[in-house]
């Protein structure tokens, strides 16, 4: 008996000449979350905590530099996960704040976690492809406007995308649905002609499953074991890349039991 991958590169193969109206009458948008989905913002964050205490280790030579214990603070849920309150706490709570010191450490913060961006293996060349099937993108952020346009650009995409929906936009963040029906009714489609991929399944995956969007659950990108109550999605991606399988399944007529995604 055939393989199941041996199935799956039967099907694109037949498939292959008439691809791109197969697209055209199935799936029509892909709506992304950005962090940790298009690059690993956790990392840049980490490293902008570490840039943090080594600044403030230069006026303390007992102080004790943890990453991790910084890090923390942006967990705690007292303010945002952007908001430089956080590093404010953790500077007072260690009697180390000055309004200078404080300043310093906010500029070292959000000039770190930005330059040190970088974009997960294949994405660039994931996005293009998805353009040329004639599939419209998005993007879905629990981010501010100012900080999602920021790092989009930084990491060279910010025109790959025709809409970019923020927190500040729709007043709310994920998991209210407000995202993904903003998304829709600016793209004017129904639920099941758009695919939402994302890293986090309570955020992410679960309200898009159900408001009946089609759903890819970035597990490479998926900090946040703890939330993995249920599976509500409809694919599993172990890279970027196995998006481009997830569109061969979805516009195939496969099911989706055809298609294992493993790296």
């Amino acid at each position: 008996m055939p393989s199941k991958m041996k199935l799956v590169r039967g099907n694109q193969e037949r498939i292959g000449k008439n691809i791109h109206k197969d697209y055209q009458n199935a799936l029509k948008a892909v709506l992304f979350d950005m962090d940790n989905t298009l690059f690993d913002f956790i990392a840049v964050k980490l490293i902008a905590c570490r840039e943090i205490l080594s600044y403030l280790g230069e006026y303390d030579t007992k102080f004790k530099k943890d990453p991790a214990e910084l890090f923390r603070y942006f967990l705690r849920g007292a303010y945002g996960f952007e908001d430089h309150e956080n590093i404010m706490d953790y500077m007072q709570e260690r009697k180390l704040f000055t309004v200078q010191g404080y300043r310093d450490c906010c500029e070292i913060y959000d000039r770190e976690k930005l330059q040190n961006l970088e974009l997960y293996p294949g994405v660039r060349d994931t996005l293009k492809e998805l353009k040329k099937l004639g599939l419209r993108l998005a993007i879905i952020t629990d981010a501010d406007r100012y900080h999602a346009r920021a790092r989009l650009t930084r990491v060279g995409l910010m025109d790959s995308f025709e809409l970019l929906i923020s927190a500040d936009m729709t007043g709310t963040k994920k998991p209210d649905p407000a995202h993904f029906l903003f998304a829709l009714d600016a793209l004017g489609l129904k639920p099941e002609e758009s695919l939402v991929v994302g890293d986090s399944i309570k955020r992410d995956m679960a309200p898009a499953h159900k408001l009946g969007l089609k759903t890819a659950y970035a597990s490479y990108g998926d900090w946040r074991p703890a939330e993995k109550t249920e599976k509500c999605f409809d694919f599993q991606l172990n890279d970027f890349q196995d998006l481009i399988k997830c569109i061969y399944v979805l516009n195939s007529g496969l099911v989706q039991a055809d298609l294992q995604i493993k790296s």
